[in-house]
C-alpha cells in the first residue's frame, strides 16, 4: 500500500489528494452506480446550504475540498457531493468492524477497513504535516478527504470509524467533514466536544483513545446526539447503532452488520483473558460466521471487502500504527 507524505496548508493538501485521485475519480467513481445515485442532489438547495455551512464554520476544510476538486480537475460541487455520499445514500459500500482493548499501561484499537473493492488500488496511507503544526496519519479513499476511516495524530489521539446507515438526514456538517476535523483533536474530551459543537448530518461510530487516559471509548454519533461509553476491558462494534441511548433511531442494519456484531461479541468474550494484538488480528480475520468479519467474497451482500486491517497501540510515550494490506500481506509501521 502506498504512503503519501505531505507538508503544507489545507488547499495544497487537498490539491495533492486530488492529483492522487484524478484517475479514479474520473474513470471509476463518476461511472459508478453509487455516484450516479447522488446526482439528483448535485444542484439541490441541500448541497448549497451544506457548502455554505462548511465555508462559514470550517473554512480550512472548505479550502481542502476546493483543492481536492482542482487536483481532480472536477467541479467543486461534484467533489463535495461525493464527500456527502454516506449522508445522502445510506446503502453505499462502507461497513467496517472495530475492537478496543484496555490494558493497565496501554490501549489497543483494532479495525477492518471495509469498502468498495473497485477502489482498492486507489487507496493509500496519508502522512501529513499541516502548517498549524498538526501531523496526522490516515487511510484515504480516492476522491475523499481524510479522517473518516482510521487515523492518529501527534497530539496523542487515535481513532477508527464505522459507517452508520441512518434513514434520515438534516442540514448541517456532513459526517466526512466532521470526521476530518477529528484528525486534529488533541484529547478524547476535545474529540467529543468537536462532535457536539456543530449540527451534523448522517452518523458514524468511533472507537477512540488517547495517550493520556489509555481507555478506548465507543462513541456513537448520529446527528441526533452523541453517546460515549468507556471500555471496562473490551468494546466491539460493527457499523450499526447499539447503545441504549439510540435504540429508537431509524437505521438500516444489514445482515452482514448483524452477523459481524454478533461474532465480534462472541469472540471477544471467548478470548477476554488473552486479548492482545495477535488475538485481535485473528478475530478480525475470522470467517466462521455465515457472513464473516473478514470480507473477501466477490458477492458480498453489501458490496464490500476488507481493504486493510489496522492495529493502533497507544502508550504514554507514543502511538504505533500497523497497517496490513489484505491482498499482498504487506505490513506498514508508523509512529507519532
Amino acid at each position: 500500500m502506498r504512503i503519501l507524505k505531505f507538508s503544507g496548508d489545507n488547499y495544497a493538501l487537498g490539491y495533492q489528494l486530488g492529483l492522487e485521485s484524478k484517475n479514479y475519480f474520473n474513470h471509476h467513481i463518476c461511472e459508478s452506480l453509487h455516484y450516479k445515485k447522488l446526482l439528483p442532489y448535485l444542484e439541490s438547495e441541500w448541497l448549497k446550504n451544506t457548502a455554505a455551512q462548511i465555508q462559514h464554520l470550517l473554512p480550512s476544510i472548505y479550502n481542502e475540498l476546493q483543492g481536492l476538486a482542482d487536483g481532480c480537475e472536477r467541479d467543486f460541487w461534484e467533489v463535495l457531493l461525493w464527500n456527502c455520499r454516506g449522508d445522502l445514500s445510506p446503502t453505499g459500500p462502507e461497513g467496517c468492524s472495530s475492537i478496543g482493548v484496555k490494558f493497565k499501561q496501554s490501549a489497543l484499537l483494532a479495525h477492518n477497513e471495509d469498502g468498495d473493492p473497485d477502489l482498492r488500488d486507489g487507496c493509500f496511507i496519508l502522512n501529513a504535516e499541516l502548517n498549524n503544526g498538526t501531523q496526522f496519519v490516515s487511510f484515504v479513499y480516492p476522491g475523499s478527504i481524510p479522517g473518516h476511516t482510521m487515523g492518529m495524530n501527534n497530539h496523542g489521539i487515535a481513532y477508527t470509524v464505522n459507517n452508520i446507515r441512518l434513514t434520515e438526514k438534516q442540514i448541517g456538517i456532513p459526517r466526512m467533514i466532521t470526521a476530518r476535523t477529528l484528525l486534529e483533536a488533541d484529547s478524547v474530551e476535545n474529540f467529543i466536544d468537536l462532535l457536539e459543537k456543530h449540527d451534523r448530518v448522517g452518523g458514524f461510530h468511533y472507537n477512540v483513545a488517547d495517550r493520556f487516559n489509555l481507555t478506548p471509548i465507543s462513541i456513537e454519533a448520529p446527528f441526533q446526539g452523541v453517546s460515549a461509553l468507556a471500555a471496562d476491558t473490551v468494546t466491539v462494534h460493527a457499523n450499526h447503532l447499539i447503545h441504549d441511548k439510540f435504540v429508537n433511531i431509524d437505521q438500516i442494519i444489514t445482515k452482514s452488520s448483524f452477523c459481524r456484531q454478533k461474532q465480534l461479541q462472541k469472540l471477544s468474550l471467548l478470548n477476554s483473558k488473552s486479548l492482545n494484538e495477535q488475538v485481535c488480528i485473528n478475530i478480525l480475520k475470522d470467517t466462521a460466521s455465515e457472513l464473516p468479519i473478514y470480507r473477501m467474497s466477490p458477492d458480498d451482500p453489501d458490496q464490500e471487502n476488507t481493504l486493510a486491517t489496522v492495529i493502533f497501540t497507544l502508550q504514554k510515550e507514543a502511538i504505533q500504527m500497523v497497517v496490513y494490506d489484505t491482498i499482498i500481506g504487506e505490513k506498514i509501521l508508523l509512529t507519532v
